[in-house]
């Protein structure tokens, strides 16, 4: 038994830091205008461009400064689609819970609008309430 314990220890130590999604694939590039990164000098979380002012992510991601990279595929390399914009607020839900993450949801409002075009467009919203028992 403590061998086995040993083991689990031993490849948690040695997994690789970004391997965060089990069972996930690549999406085909720019298939997503609305998915964006949020960076504090490296990529820590993502979210969703809701209009061209604001981005919709977990409160659990909240910094006090935020870039917000947009128009991206590949986090990795330059690729010329890219809109990068500093947030000018982050606001957590008002019931949000670090310990149970209850109320996991944050508005983050950009400094400058964001462009639209084909690299980048706001999620579609629902026009209206779904019908019920839908």
């Amino acid at each position: 038994m403590r061998s086995l314990v040993f083991l689990v220890l031993l490849g948690a130590a040695f997994a690789l830091e970004d391997d965060k999604i089990v069972g996930g694939y690549e999406c085909t590039p720019y298939s997503q205008p609305w998915q964006v990164s949020l960076n504090i000098g490296y990529h820590f979380c993502g979210g969703s461009l809701v209009n061209e002012n604001w981005v919709v992510s977990a409160a659990h991601c909240y910094k006090a400064r935020i870039e917000v990279r947009l128009g991206e595929h590949n986090i990795v390399i330059n690729e010329g689609s890219e809109q990068f914009i500093n947030s000018d607020k982050a606001i957590r839900h008002p019931n949000y819970d670090s310990r149970t993450l209850d109320s996991d949801i944050m508005l983050i409002k950009l400094s400058t609008p964001a462009t639209l075009n084909q690299y980048v467009q706001p999620v579609s919203l629902p026009s209206g309430c779904a019908s019920a028992g839908t």
